[in-house]
């Protein structure tokens, strides 16, 4: 069996994300230097509508007005991810899906938190840390794709690797 790691830790970060917004549970770490973002009209009202899911996931902002927010706390486990630009990227792919479901703005939200936040390609990982990817990624329902449909896991007969060694 071959797992790609990358895709692997998106799934189960993914889910995870999802679990905290839908029981709002999302873990905020407090930032020592409140950091502004500014956004023009349309952006506002977009993060206007998604502030709710944004706080369920871990996200502290304050309204400063004149589309001004402080970003007083992020989710815990996005160190050295700039959250200006996380913010930006969770509006455009709220702005580009243009659905106002909730469910919808959840999943967006989830996937592309767990997409920054995920470990990258050929990162190494220590013993424990890929038995517990092994293991947090096949107690997911479905752990042969990620959300957004790309395979993770692959079967390999023994006759395919014996043909690949003759």
């Amino acid at each position: 069996m071959l797992i790609d790691q990358h895709r692997a830790h998106i799934l189960v970060l993914y889910n995870r994300y999802m679990e905290q917004m839908e029981q709002r549970q999302g873990v905020s770490q407090g930032v020592l230097f409140p950091e502004v973002i500014q956004l023009p009209s349309s952006e506002a009202a977009v993060l206007k509508h998604i502030m709710d899911e944004l706080t369920a996931v871990g996200f502290e902002l304050n309204n400063l007005g004149g589309g001004s927010y402080a970003i007083n706390g992020t989710p815990s486990g996005i160190d050295g991810v700039d959250p200006v630009e996380l913010i930006r990227e969770l509006l455009y792919a709220a702005i580009e899906k243009g659905k106002d479901i909730k469910e919808e703005i959840n999943h967006v939200l989830a996937l592309t938190l767990a997409k920054v936040t995920t470990v990258v390609y050929g990162q190494y990982l220590s013993h424990d840390e890929m038995v517990n990817l092994v293991d947090s990624l096949f107690a997911c329902p479905t752990p042969n794709y990620t959300p957004d449909g790309k395979t993770i896991l692959s079967v390999l007969k023994e006759e395919e690797i014996d043909k690949r060694f003759k």
